[in-house]
């Protein structure tokens, strides 16, 4: 062999003739649409007499997803758990031969530059085509494929643990290694940010073994080949299915408010009033600043995804389709009676995206004129191959991975949307993908192996964002508990709604109405002020801007209020209620006292009763209060949550106290405080928010001792 695929410059080169690889790792960009000369390359490779590699002879592919028991990510973990001195042979011998046994079913392929793919072979095209086509380096220097049930494709996988689908499982092959493409490819990272059981571990590009040729008890879940069409009868079925059998879960009503709303009418290409009871789709996309013309509608020149959505609507079988560019009026310089109309239906997006049959999301693409993959644009073809009279190929990444490098999950308007919706069909850059309350059906998936394979049940989290979760078992309002479940539930979905990007400042709040009007009818006690639950979470002005953020000031809202600011939102968890009764806490004899209070808001003004203080902060070298009597240290002082306590600058800061913490490392040690603090500006009697910072006093420091005073204050 002279040649070989190069997985750096995408080409065929000599091995003595390597390209220079780069000497540092960029971002994984595993989706990245393959070039038009390699999909080239690889077809007139196919062409040629092709012949597997020695190495892959010795791997025999085959045999490994016929006879390999793959871990399932958590067998050393149960194997250590039955250890004892007694069983200490056994625990050896059982540890011993799942090593050897995992051994046998990986290929060592090692460092990526000295990685030779034979261009002729079948199994190394295969391996060619899953390794990411960007973001490699020297540091990945311990490459493997190795073979992984295909349930960990699926968020809440763990619950095949142990089931009678965790040994039946299908059999794929992915990508491993012991740097950090690891965290990419396996899927490593929190993609939900709530947790593992929110995001599949096999994550990336793998290769599969045809249903036809893998034997009865290992099938179950196996990947099938998609074309380069999107397969929309496969959407048909999986909607009637869900319709048929998940009643009580995935049922889309259709409140009388809708009478407010407009439809396009498909058939006769015209935007027409709801009339109770249609049936419509809608369709979630990246608009990219392109405006529908005014005539657009009735002369088919729409800008392609929603040329596609209208026809993907047809297709589905329904006469009316739910598009916000012509569906709310645009109009440029718009009438007060105008205004008023438009913010009416941005208040209702719950209604409009919860009563839709189906929510179409277009995640490719970077504006409404890239069209639906699958529909008017190519999408990325798998690659096919034969090992005698076999038939491998490869399988799209997970929905979740596509969606990490994907515009649409960056932008504000879309969150409300996927989250309102009942039912999604997702168009990413491979595949399609079905999705409901109950079921998560890729167009990958052979569902001739497991029919009606379906996700976990819906959580209590799915249910607190959806409206369905309204009281403790037995009551008629929210328990104590619940309460506490739904402000974290809250700042879960603020951190993610404010670190995605809008277009327009003023739609700081718009994006988020819908998602809003659900949570203040049904979960939160009383309507948030600007966004923020104030009123009945005053410690919730404590909110602040993680250290990676360059915060931004929002004309036209408060400042005490992160509407008010471009830049993600995060809280300290000791200001969330129920904080106390957190039995996993480290302190001990925790107190929480000067707590704020709300006293009543006007417009863009809140008045709120607390402890305003003026510190004296030294920043020589760190920044610190100095106790005005004794001139001694009496605490450090740290800036929202900056590693270094570094960042303010020597001067007289003016403080609202939020919260005190008072806390004991051990029970007969000294007390400790922690006080957070927003940092105010004032003009004249009113004060604007400037920042937050956290006071953590030592032991002989007393806060009061710098002289805070009760007051009251009004923040604009």
């Amino acid at each position: 062999m002279t040649s070989r695929l190069c997985v750096f410059c995408r080409r065929i080169e000599p091995i003595s003739q390597p390209c220079s690889p780069p000497w540092q790792a960029g971002a994984v960009q595993p989706v990245t649409p393959l070039s038009d000369s390699e999909e080239k390359m690889l077809r007139d490779l196919q062409t040629l007499p092709s012949s597997l590699c020695p190495r892959c002879t010795d791997y025999n592919i085959i045999k490994v997803f016929q006879e390999a028991e793959p871990e399932n990510g958590e067998w050393k973990e149960a194997i250590d758990r039955t250890w004892t001195v007694e069983n200490n042979n056994e625990y050896i011998r059982l540890t011993t031969e799942k090593v050897k046994r995992r051994g046998e079913a990986v290929l060592n392929l090692g460092n990526l530059t000295s990685l030779v793919l034979s261009p002729t072979c079948p199994v190394c095209r295969l391996i060619f085509r899953i390794i990411p086509r960007e973001g490699l380096g020297l540091e990945n220097d311990n490459l493997k494929i190795a073979p992984f049930r295909s349930y960990l494709q699926n968020a809440g996988w763990q619950k095949f643990l142990g089931g009678e689908h965790e040994t039946s499982g299908a059999v794929l092959l992915a990508l491993e290694s012991t740097a950090s493409l690891v965290d990419h490819m396996m899927g490593t990272q929190d993609m939900s940010g709530i947790g593992r059981m929110g995001r599949p571990r096999l994550a990336g590009e793998s290769i599969c073994l045809a249903s036809n040729h893998v034997s009865e008890g290992r099938k179950v879940g196996n990947a099938r080949f998609v074309g380069p069409l999107a397969n929309l009868e496969f959407a048909k079925r999986a909607l009637e299915n869900c319709k048929r059998e998940h009643a009580g879960f995935c049922d889309v009503t259709k409140p009388s408010e809708l009478q407010l709303i407009s439809l396009i009418d498909v058939v006769n290409r015209r935007v027409v009033p709801y009339h109770h009871g249609c049936e419509y789709l809608a369709l979630s996309y990246v608009w990219g600043g392109i405006m529908p013309a005014p005539d657009a509608l009735e002369t088919g020149t729409l800008p392609r995804t929603i040329e596609d959505a209208i026809s993907v609507t047809k297709t589905m079988g329904f006469r009316y389709l739910w598009v916000d560019a012509l569906c709310i009026d645009q109009s440029p310089n718009p009438t007060p009676e105008q205004l008023v109309a438009k913010q009416r239906q941005l208040q209702m997006m719950d209604r409009i995206y919860s009563s839709a049959e189906l929510t179409i999301i277009a995640m490719a693409g970077s504006d409404s004129q890239a069209g639906l993959s699958g529909i008017s644009r190519s999408r990325m073809s798998q690659l096919q191959e034969k090992v005698g009279e076999y038939a491998l190929f490869t399988v799209p990444p997970a929905i979740p991975f596509e969606r990490l490098v994907s515009i649409w999950a960056s932008r504000a308007w879309t969150m409300q949307e996927e989250i309102l919706s009942r039912r999604h069909l997702f168009f990413t850059d491979t595949q399609l993908e079905f999705q409901c309350s109950k079921a998560r059906i890729p167009e990958s998936l052979d569902t001739n192996t497991l029919p009606g394979w379906t996700s976990p049940l819906p959580t209590m989290l799915d249910a607190l964002v959806t409206g369905t979760y309204k009281t403790s078992p037995g009551t008629g309002s929210p328990g104590p508990n619940d309460a506490n479940l739904l402000y974290v539930i809250y700042w879960i979905f603020t951190s993610d709604y404010t670190s995605r990007k809008m277009s327009f400042d003023g739609d700081s709040l718009n994006a988020l109405l819908g998602l809003l009007s659900v949570w203040e009818r049904t979960l939160l006690p009383t309507p948030c002020l600007w966004g923020l639950p104030v009123s009945t979470q005053p410690t919730s002005l404590g909110w602040f801007h993680p250290r990676q953020v360059i915060p931004r000031r929002r004309v036209n809202f408060p400042s005490w209020a992160w509407a008010g600011w471009e830049g993600s939102v995060t809280i300290d968890e000791v200001l969330l209620p129920g904080y106390l009764d957190d039995p996993t806490s480290r302190f001990l004899d925790q107190q929480l006292d000067m707590e704020v209070r709300f006293e009543s808001i006007d417009g863009k003004e809140i008045t709120v009763e607390g402890w305003v203080v003026d510190l004296d902060i030294k920043t020589e070298p760190f920044s610190e209060v100095l106790d005005p009597e004794t001139g001694e240290t009496m605490g450090r002082v740290v800036e929202r949550n900056f590693l270094h306590a570094t960042t303010l600058p020597t001067g007289r800061y003016s403080c609202l106290v939020i919260s005190r913490l008072k806390y004991r490392i051990t029970s007969d040690g000294p007390q400790y405080q922690k006080v957070f603090m927003v940092v105010l500006q004032w003009k004249g009697d009113v004060a604007e928010r400037k920042t937050t910072i956290t006071l953590t006093a030592v032991a002989k420091g007393e806060f009061m001792c710098v002289k805070p005073a009760r007051k009251m204050v009004r923040m604009v």
